[in-house]
């Protein structure tokens, strides 16, 4: 009788081993992109590229909890892991969520809709204000904190985020001073292809935080304010997103200064064809101590062909200028992948 017992036991308990399992549902996917750059800037050669590898990982943990994380190994000197997105979910219903983790901060259009493999987004790159905080970017994409969010709310499909977090500065795992961020954020889907948003975000820099351009670390205090909006159209055959947002950076000796950055971009869907432009415009307010890097202008013209849903190939041409120098033009090729 125990000898027969033994493998009915056995089959049992890997059958209700086995089920959290299932019931879990991890999917695991992954980016990442090769790239070719050319520049006819002083000193430097056309050169191949790796961009970031994305590990992109989804979990149901239970029937109202899920996991999300997005870890990227790039190339920093040596390759390095930096963990980019990682959240815990609670979901009561489409109207009321609520997260802790490490979130892209729920400010603007692209930050919230494209986030590490470059293969969603429809350019090679992100906009000059959404470049990540360790590609020189003016603006704290990424917080770590708690995140209360909503959508389809009457028929206006309005939806929002509330979120607090540390701040500029910190890290994920510290924050350098006892004040928290706060990101608010009202949108809606007024239809199907067209979303508009307003966002507001507010922090206190502590003064020996590391200035935007590396030169020096604050010797005061900031409080920091921006104010943006966005209008996305998305429709079958055009594509057109906007976005504005005024920093406001304020102390006892610098005074109160005000930079406005924005970009726009527009492309026509050709079957698997689309030919695009982008304009980006950052203007620093001169004496702000945390953002003074001099004004940046980028145009961009090019081309995304979609092989697949996994693999598109894009071409770039680009024209930049930093603060009072030169004007200098650059190409671009990225072969995007997702797995």
């Amino acid at each position: 009788m125990r000898m027969r017992a033994r493998p009915t036991l056995l089959l049992l308990s890997l059958t209700l081993g086995s089920a959290p399992a299932r019931a879990q549902e991890t999917k695991i996917r992954g980016f990442t992109d090769i790239d070719l750059t050319a520049s006819d800037a002083p000193g430097t050669a056309w050169a191949f590229g790796l961009g970031q590898f994305d590990t992109f990982i989804t979990s149901k943990l239970a029937e109202r909890w899920s996991f999300l994380s997005e870890a990227v190994f790039e190339f920093d000197n040596d390759f390095v892991v930096d963990v980019e997105r990682l959240m815990v979910t609670y979901r009561a219903s489409e109207q009321f969520e609520v997260s802790a983790g490490k979130h892209h901060t729920p400010f603007g259009y692209w930050n919230t809709a494209y986030h590490h493999g470059t293969l969603l987004q429809p350019t090679i790159a992100r906009p000059l204000m959404f470049k990540f905080e360790d590609d020189g970017g003016p603006l704290p994409v990424h917080t770590t904190g708690v995140m209360a969010a909503g959508r389809n709310i009457t028929s206006l499909h309005l939806g929002y985020d509330v979120m607090i977090g540390n701040g500029i500065g910190s890290t994920p795992i510290s924050d350098n001073n006892p004040a928290k961020s706060v990101t608010i954020a009202l949108h809606s889907q007024v239809t199907s292809v067209l979303r508009i948003g307003a966002s507001y975000y507010h922090d206190r820099i502590s003064a020996g935080t590391a200035a935007l351009s590396g030169a020096a670390s604050l010797a005061e205090s900031l409080r920091r304010a921006m104010y943006g909006g966005f209008v996305a159209y998305l429709g079958p055959r055009y594509e057109a997103v906007g976005e504005y947002q005024r920093v406001t950076d304020e102390g006892a000796t610098a005074g109160r200064r005000n930079s406005d950055l924005y970009y726009v971009y527009g492309g026509v869907r050709l079957g698997e064809l689309t030919p695009y432009a982008e304009f980006n415009d950052l203007r620093f307010a001169v004496g702000d101590p945390y953002l003074d890097s001099g004004n940046r202008r980028l145009g961009v013209v090019g081309a995304r062909y979609d092989f697949a849903s996994t693999t598109a190939l894009k071409a770039e041409y680009h024209r930049a200028r930093a603060a009072n120098g030169p004007w200098v033009n650059e190409g671009a090729l990225q072969l995007a992948v997702g797995f």
